[in-house]
């Protein structure tokens, strides 16, 4: 029972976490320069997070886990607009919508990255799509570095 709570426990400080970051970024946008701060800040925290939840469970598949509800929404979204399941709906456009804003805590990052066109979409796009397995295992990866007594 202990276990079923830390996986809760985790997945929601997880979904706290990324929530705020969205609200965060989201109104940085409006300083030059803060919104790219706070998106490396994220990383950081996320990476460091990652390191504190495998301390607390010591369980690889547990927290792979735990990195996987924490991205299903964007998962869900992703799948469903690269295997166009959004089209069966009124609201296609919005699928895209939901998955920049489920991006957002690094969206400015993203919007680093020169504006190449492939397959008739500029990069971003296909990014967008990349970015929720990439969070997940960038969460995930503390787990194959050692863990030292003072980290």
């Amino acid at each position: 029972m202990k276990r079923g709570v830390e996986i809760f426990r985790s997945v929601l400080r997880l979904y706290f976490f990324h929530i705020s970051a969205i609200l965060a970024v989201w109104l940085a946008m409006y300083f030059p320069g803060l919104d790219i701060v706070l998106a490396l800040l994220y990383l950081v925290l996320l990476w460091e997070e990652g390191k504190y939840t495998y301390r607390v469970l010591r369980n690889p598949k547990r927290q792979a886990l735990i990195a996987g509800i924490w991205q299903l929404p964007g998962l869900i979204l992703a799948v469903s607009v690269i295997l166009r399941l959004d089209r069966l709906t009124d609201f296609a456009y919005y699928f895209v919508f939901a998955l920049e804003l489920w991006v957002t805590p690094i969206l400015p990052l993203i919007s680093l990255i020169p504006t190449w066109i492939i397959l008739e979409r500029p990069i971003y796009y296909f990014l967008l799509f990349m970015m929720v397995p990439i969070l997940a295992v960038y969460y995930y990866l503390p787990v194959h570095r050692p863990i030292s007594a003072n980290s």
